[in-house]
């Protein structure tokens, strides 16, 4: 699933936008000012996807996606080509650049449609998770009470876009470490310190769906469907279940309440095996759990691991910092959509990350991908504020979203590579900000760039001009190098040049423009000379 190309026009700032996805990208990044329109775009593209799929919501705006779909199985070099269009005098769906009837799409939609379509925003606003409600919601009621297997996978199948939320993190890492690869074990190893699995507590609580009625907490509130089957499982392999009353806070402003609860604690990597062993895979395992969390059933799960630094199992999920947290769900659901055609929409998935991971995220993502996943049939689409995450990447994978004076947005590859310009030139010249200095010294420069390129100068200028270079100097500015070896000697070698010598007075001033000077004069005389 690779998305080719996007039209979008009337949908919030997007008026006559026109975008074209290098398709043989796993990834791209969308960049650009607060306001450009990333996030507008990522939930437009979702709005298409959801009308296409459920036939409900219907944008009220034009949109012409296209993209490219692999068949099942493995990769073909020219995979079939999708437009869904709802333009004037345009079919609304053709294949191959014909028209194709919406009976004959629903037929071979699992042909022609993506797997999975995942969302994801880093912030606090629901506005793009509010547009995965109605899958969620048609999901929940296929499954509540579903007890046949079969019914549950085919409901499974048919939720085809999908929000990505904090718990998922921590329900695709217990099928990780339910469902060992060793590539996977030695990467959350070697890139995060996760060594392994040590110990997990599962805090049930009473479901909506279950007050006022004569059910209890040793029976899990007479749950049904995967989330039942999944919660009792718990409860079997539990160390000393047991039923309490707990105090439910969900934010600041209210007050403590008592609810039913139930305490299942799971000691050991055996006992979570053992619950993974009525899963054929570890996606199977991953629906089950998240059954247990739409269906009201859990109040948390708290996963303790073992981590390089730290083998005593007191190093808890949330214990983690939010980037890492962030990045293993990502990490996690890529692993989970293994073997399905996916789209990855995610909005500024990096926020949280330390420079470090911002400069290898794609990277990581990329090799994870491959790890976990196949990459041909998989597109990641992220925006992102951050030079450092596109540092590494080819004008390819980058597309810088503006808006022009009239009111249009465009969208375009940056005209040179990210990768080798370094990250003052990438923040200049891909992200556009005028500088990157702080306000004062580009003060300086300024003025200093003023004095150097007048044609004449006056002494009091000429005297001025000294000063600066000698204020510039002394705050390293002058000694720019792309090499950071190199940069570390300079640096070193400025330190030592200017650590007991105080500034310029105006006398030094005056006495090193009196031998400028002299200089001039004299190689003015030897050039007549010769």
């Amino acid at each position: 699933m690779r998305l080719d190309k996007v039209s979008i026009d009337g949908f919030k700032n997007l008026r006559g936008l026109e975008l074209d996805f290098d398709e043989r990208q796993l990834t791209t990044v969308l960049i650009g000012q607060n306001g450009a329109g990333k996030s507008n775009l990522i939930e437009a593209i979702t709005q298409v996807f959801r009308w296409v799929d459920l036939r409900r919501n219907e944008p009220r705006f034009h949109y012409r996606v296209t993209y490219r779909i692999q068949p099942q199985g493995p990769a073909v070099p020219n995979p079939p080509s999708v437009c869904l269009s709802n333009f004037p005098d345009e079919p609304a769906i053709r294949v191959n650049g014909q028209e194709v009837k919406r009976t004959e799409f629903e037929k071979r939609k699992t042909e022609w449609f993506p797997d999975l379509v995942f969302g994801y925003y880093s912030g606090g606003s629901r506005r793009l998770e509010a547009l995965f409600d109605s899958h969620q919601r048609r999901y929940y009621d296929d499954i509540k009470l579903e007890d046949n297997e079969a019914k549950v996978a085919k409901a499974q199948e048919a939720r085809r876009l999908f929000y990505c939320r904090p718990i998922h993190g921590v329900l695709a890492m217990l099928a990780l470490f339910a469902f060992p690869d060793p590539k996977v074990t030695a990467e959350l190893a070697g890139r995060l310190g996760i060594t392994g699995f040590h110990s997990l507590l599962a805090l049930f609580r009473e479901p909506w769906f279950a007050k006022g009625r004569k059910t209890s907490a040793d029976d899990l509130w007479g749950a049904g469907g995967p989330a039942g089957r999944a919660a009792r499982r718990f409860k079997e392999l539990a160390f000393h279940p047991f039923a309490l009353e707990g105090n439910a806070v969900d934010d600041y402003r209210d007050k403590k309440q008592v609810e039913p609860q139930f305490a299942a604690f799971l000691p050991s990597l055996a006992r979570l095996q053992q619950l993974a062993e009525q899963f054929k895979n570890e996606r199977e395992m991953f629906y089950a759990l998240e059954a247990m969390d739409i269906s009201d059933l859990v109040r948390e799960i708290q996963v303790w691991v073992t981590r390089s630094n730290d083998t005593s199992g007191d190093v808890g999920f949330a214990d983690l910092s939010d980037g890492e947290r962030q990045l293993l769900m990502v990490l996690g659901l890529i692993r989970v959509s293994r073997g399905k055609r996916a789209l990855f929409l995610l909005d500024e998935p990096d926020t949280h990350l330390n420079p470090h991971w911002q400069h290898s995220y794609l990277k990581l993502i990329e090799d994870w991908t491959g790890i976990a996943a196949e990459k041909d049939h998989c597109h990641i689409v992220l925006t992102s504020h951050n030079p450092l995450t596109i540092s590494a990447l080819s004008r390819d994978e980058v597309r810088v979203i503006a808006q022009t004076d009239d009111g249009r947005v465009t969208a375009a590859a940056p005209y040179a590579d990210p990768r080798g310009m370094g990250f003052t030139a990438t923040l200049t010249e891909i992200f556009g900000l005028a500088t990157s200095l702080d306000v004062e010294t580009q003060r300086l420069v300024d003025e200093r760039n003023e004095l150097v390129q007048a044609p004449k100068r006056d002494d009091g200028q000429q005297r001025r001009l000294i000063e600066l270079n000698d204020q510039l100097a002394r705050l390293g500015f002058l000694n720019e190098d792309r090499e950071p070896l190199y940069q570390d000697f300079l640096r070193a070698w400025h330190d030592v040049r200017y650590a007991d010598r105080p500034p310029l007075t105006a006398a030094d001033i005056e006495a090193r423009q009196r031998a400028m000077k002299t200089l001039i004069q004299q190689l003015m005389v030897s050039e007549a000379k010769s």
